[in-house]
């Protein structure tokens, strides 16, 4: 199956031409508001992305949009600044999301693409993508928070563990969202549904993203350069397009067992 979504993906150029714009917009206004700049180091990215890729996802050097990070010593003003920027981003983030699943759900039915067709979903869906995005942010902040005070390290361990594992049984809530046109509260027991009808392939193409995810991401971040990281960019963003048709179709599958 993933085999024949890359072999299919340069039939529909726009599933590698909206992530690649996408993080290249990101990286060039990073880049004019805070400067390009990176540090080496090792870091393990144990995360699954489901629709829109980017490489912001393996990624921990801050000049991209989107890598907002909170201090302890942030005034009153400059949170609000954080707070009211990190709100855009996540409406626009919440917009891509919608209009990009969509487009592979067209394609995954074969149904043609296109940018009118994807601003459509983007319109249809960002709202739902955006109070999903909130939900799920909360959730990490609070019983992450709480893993983190009451265990220190080992809770930092155990959370991401239990996280990772509850985005896997929940493999397909985005896909969900779109393709049954339902509300998040019925997209939660449809995914679970999905999961439980999943077919040979699901599992293995969890392990190729994971793997994916945390070899880009000792690569971007232990070999900062410049120039590489571009490179990688455009292999990582390629890689993870034909890798969300596979994931897509293999969601349809799963559909047809119904």
């Amino acid at each position: 199956m993933l085999l024949d979504a890359y072999r299919r993906l340069p039939m529909f150029p726009l599933l590698a031409l909206i992530p690649l714009t996408v993080d290249g917009i990101s990286v060039l206004l990073g880049m004019l508001l805070r400067g390009f700049h990176g540090d080496p180091h090792v870091t393990f990215k144990l995360t699954i992305q489901m629709g829109l890729p980017s490489i912001a996802a393996v990624t921990e050097q801050t000049f991209m949009l989107g890598s907002v990070q909170v201090g302890s010593g942030i005034h009153a003003g400059s949170m609000l600044g954080v707070l009211l920027l990190l709100a855009a981003f996540l409406t626009v983030q919440a917009f891509l999301q919608g209009g990009y699943i969509g487009l592979l759900h067209d394609t995954a039915g074969g149904s043609g693409l296109s940018l009118e067709r994807f601003a459509a979903y983007g319109r249809r869906f960002f709202g739902r993508f955006f109070l999903l995005n909130l939900l799920v942010m909360a959730l990490l902040f609070l019983v992450g928070g709480i893993f983190t005070g009451v265990m220190g390290m080992p809770g930092v361990i155990l959370f991401m563990l239990i996280f990772i594992s509850v985005r896997i049984v929940f493999l397909y809530l985005e896909f969900t969202l779109v393709a049954e046109d339902c509300s998040i509260g019925e997209a939660f027991p449809r995914s679970l549904e999905a999961f439980r009808r999943r077919t040979s392939y699901t599992l293995p193409l969890v392990a190729v993203a994971l793997v994916i995810n945390v070899v880009a991401g000792l690569l971007i971040n232990a070999m900062w350069m410049p120039f590489l990281f571009f490179v990688l960019l455009v292999a990582y963003d390629l890689t993870m397009a034909g890798l969300q048709l596979a994931f897509m179709e293999d969601y349809h599958s799963t559909r047809r067992q119904y």
